[in-house]
């Protein structure tokens, strides 16, 4: 009998410290589509000095989360000294804590007076 409580505990063990690991990647949870492995980084500053230039296209942005609405409909997109807001395409965002590193692959929407970037996936880190 003794043996077999020993036994379970060690199975407990084992699968407790199992379960702890399930959730952890090198990559992080990605959200919507699945982002292409072959785009490279572009960074914020390029796109908000030359918005036309990126008009209609998808980019990869890497930064962190500085804030999201208390609805979870968007979030704040940090990337040195410039912040955006990102909305979701055809996907429910995650709750993101604020600091969290992200991935975003994003359509960039260039308007007269402001950019527009939906993000079509999102990688948290």
């Amino acid at each position: 009998m003794l043996l077999y409580r020993n036994i379970f505990s060690v199975l407990v063990s084992v699968l407790l410290i199992m379960s702890s690991f399930a959730g952890c990647s090198k990559t992080g949870k990605g959200y919507g589509e699945k982002i292409p492995e072959n785009i490279s980084i572009t960074r914020l500053s390029q796109i908000i000095d030359s918005p036309e230039q990126y008009n209609g296209k998808q980019v990869l942005l890497e930064g962190i989360v500085s804030g999201q609405c208390a609805s979870l409909c968007e979030f704040f997109y940090k990337e040195g000294a410039h912040t955006v807001t990102i909305f979701p395409h055809k996907f429910n965002l995650p709750r993101l804590e604020k600091g969290s590193k992200v991935k975003v692959y994003a359509l960039v929407t260039a308007g007269e007076e402001r950019v527009v970037l939906s993000a079509h996936g999102l990688m948290v880190k």
